[in-house]
């Protein structure tokens, strides 16, 4: 993807081809053709629920992110995970960037939204199994 707009375009697209989910909200800020914000809440028919927020720059034809979180807790609003690159781990070897899996801080890439989306997929495939 070489703009904003392009990588705002793919993004919505994933979500329009999840299933079993609710877009709570979907925003889009294109605040220039270099600058851009999302903020996604999507409720998945068990209740779970996953945050997007990333604030996107466009660098010599590349994307690159100033911030990032992606948040998947589950129906009683228990974290699952959690993706940002907050500083406030600096312990971490890939600092900013980590992972939170419940009350554990481990090191972490930024992931992509695909990345995100299939593993809170293969997450909610796990708990679907287990309830049966």
């Amino acid at each position: 993807m070489r703009t904003i707009e392009e990588y705002l375009t793919h993004v919505y697209q994933l979500i329009q081809n999840l299933a079993e989910v609710d877009a709570e909200r979907y925003e889009e800020q294109i605040l220039s053709v270099s600058r851009g914000n999302l903020r996604i809440r999507l409720r998945f028919s068990e209740g779970a629920l996953l945050e997007i927020s990333e604030a996107i720059v466009l660098v010599s034809g590349d994307l690159h992110w100033l911030s990032y979180r992606y948040h998947y807790q589950d129906s009683s609003e228990t974290m699952i995970f959690r993706y940002d690159n907050a500083p406030h781990h600096p312990e971490v070897p890939t600092h900013p960037d980590h992972k939170h899996i419940g009350t554990r801080i481990v090191t972490s890439f930024h992931p992509s939204i695909e990345q995100v989306l299939e593993e809170v997929q293969a997450i909610r495939g796990q708990r679907c199994a287990s309830d049966r």
